[in-house]
């Protein structure tokens, strides 16, 4: 029987062809594939909430991983000191707007399995609202009684 034979968990590399690919290159084609994710999203599903929401939750999670691409290229552009700074500041409300849009797509998410659910949908639902269909009038305020006190001025 021939005995195990392991190999360095961190053995060099040897190969002289091999390349190192720049940061920057490897955000790009992170960001790229993400794009190509995002716009095959685009198409709504048609009056089914359960699939909008899974859509929803699905750009979520796009635009989450869009952020942390973008918190690489932050990372590495802040470390260079020869990159003007007009262009980590580009890259930081990249990030920013990113992360906005994993909020927008969270709560939009919460909205529409809230419809599903039959459920009071969000204060900020807007048209999706359904507190009508549910025979609601006024949100209450979180944490006080579902009566309001009209307050003399």
């Amino acid at each position: 029987m021939t005995p195990h034979v392991s190999l360095p968990r961190h053995a060099p590399i040897t190969d002289p062809a091999a390349t190192v690919v720049s940061v920057s290159r490897l955000v790009q084609a992170g960001l790229r594939r993400i794009s190509r994710a995002i716009i095959g999203l685009a198409a709504a599903p048609a009056g089914d909430s359960l699939g909008h929401a899974a859509r929803a939750r699905r750009l979520a999670e796009l635009h989450a991983r869009r952020a942390r691409w973008w918190a690489v290229l932050e990372r590495d552009t802040a470390r260079h000191l020869d990159v003007p700074l007009v262009f980590v500041e580009a890259v930081v409300i990249a990030r920013c707007d990113a992360e906005r849009e994993v909020r927008f797509w969270s709560e939009t998410a919460e909205d529409w399995q809230a419809r599903a659910d039959r459920r009071p949908t969000s204060e900020v639902a807007g048209a999706m609202s359904n507190w009508h269909e549910l025979g609601l009038d006024t949100p209450p305020a979180p944490g006080l009684p579902d009566t309001t006190i009209g307050v003399a001025r």
